[in-house]
């Protein structure tokens, strides 16, 4: 029987949960550009991995992500509200690495 060929190369949604658990940005960014369909999920850690670093990209991705949540679901209003702050919260943050859990 013949075995099915595996690349040493871990898939790339691998890489990128092991980047965001490293907290490793440039290699998650690098694993999620070759992601076209990461889920929400995914993407929110990205996103809070920039707050996390204090990084720039932070409000154009947090934006982005928004954007994407009110349109592949139908969050109630209330729901929007608590996110949208969540969100504008962390960006307000000096990026000190004492972000409260995204729990």
């Amino acid at each position: 029987m013949r075995q099915p060929f595996l690349t040493a190369q871990p898939h790339a949604h691998v890489r990128f949960c092991r980047a965001i658990e490293r907290r490793a940005l440039g290699l998650a960014e690098d694993a999620a550009r070759e992601l076209p369909n990461l889920p929400l999920e995914d993407l929110l850690q990205l996103v809070h991995l920039y707050a996390e670093r204090g990084s720039p990209k932070y409000e154009k991705a947090a934006l982005r992500w928004l954007v994407r949540y009110l349109s592949e679901g139908t969050p109630s209003l209330k729901d929007v509200a608590k996110v949208t702050a969540s969100l504008a919260k962390r960006h307000e943050r000096e990026p000190s690495g004492d972000f409260p859990d995204r729990g």
